[in-house]
């Protein structure tokens, strides 16, 4: 069973009117905000569906924008009906664009006594990870929100087992059920792609099958889930990154391949086309160039 982290239940007593909490595991971050704010608004650890908390959505897959603020701020009364607070959450699966990020910060601006807006982030980048996951959050929101970095309880060993790569994804694909089948040929080929000793021909072909792969594994969610090619290829470059930066003796020519990895997923991130991103980093992967 999940326990509140303890950073948190320091908060319910004085708590403040608005938080950025950011950690490496999406699901972790929903847990914790939807038992903090539960605490917040009626004092009880245990979630259930109210009208005096909202996690905000979107009919875009990827960003909330400024109407989604405006909807929240103008439709929903930011007074409770029945809790100590009305506390709104936005989830880490959805960036805030550059209007909706103003947007919210006229509203945290002028704090209510009786709102408390919690927003979510998750960091997928190995450098300073920490500051990473703040990148899309507009920095004068991030002045006037107490920020609490939460410690995930998932061990996650990178080793590539079947169950490690499946834990790792259910740490970003919230209350998603993963096949297994499905999740062990992702990890195969992503594993494969640890193979930077061979030739263009050869490392072209890998990459391709682990792209077709990735597709496969997409094809078998609706649009709902937030399953996106560009989001499970850049899950899988950031274990794979993750588990040659843990392996012992990392050489230089890994440490470059690294590098490139984290370029790659940036670019994926940024809108490029996988194809294009995988056909560069295809040509610039290998040991001896």
């Amino acid at each position: 069973m999940t326990t509140l982290n303890k950073k948190l239940s320091q908060e319910v007593e004085i708590p403040f009117h608005s938080y950025l909490l950011f950690s490496n595991f999406s699901s972790e971050l929903v847990k914790q905000a939807k038992m903090f704010a539960m605490l917040l608004a009626f004092d009880s650890k245990d979630y259930a569906e109210h009208p005096d908390i909202k996690i905000i959505d979107s009919e875009n897959l990827n960003t909330l924008g400024v109407e989604d603020i405006r909807d929240v701020i103008s439709k929903d009364s930011l007074s409770p009906i029945e809790g100590r607070y009305k506390v709104v959450i936005f989830p880490p699966v959805k960036s805030l664009t550059e209007e909706a990020s103003n947007a919210l910060l006229k509203t945290i601006e002028e704090p209510s006594s009786r709102s408390i807006f919690i927003i979510l982030s998750s960091g997928k980048f190995w450098s300073h990870a920490r500051d990473d996951s703040q990148n899309t959050i507009l920095s004068t929101i991030k002045s006037r929100c107490r920020t609490i970095f939460l410690e995930s309880e998932n061990e996650i060993k990178f080793d590539f087992s079947t169950l490690d790569f499946k834990k790792f994804l259910d740490g970003t694909y919230l209350n998603l059920e993963i096949e297994e089948n499905l999740v062990e040929k992702l990890q195969k080929v992503t594993q494969d792609l640890k193979e930077i000793n061979e030739t263009e021909s050869e490392r072209i072909k890998r990459y391709q099958i682990f792209l077709n792969t990735t597709n496969e594994f997409v094809s078998n969610y609706d649009e709902s889930s937030n399953v996106t090619l560009n989001s499970v290829l850049i899950e899988s470059l950031t274990y794979l990154g993750s588990s040659l930066i843990n392996q012992k003796n990392l050489d230089k020519n890994y440490y470059d391949f690294i590098l490139k990895l984290e370029s790659a997923m940036q670019e994926i991130s940024s809108g490029m086309r996988p194809q294009i991103v995988l056909s560069n980093l295809t040509i610039n992967s290998g040991s001896n160039e």
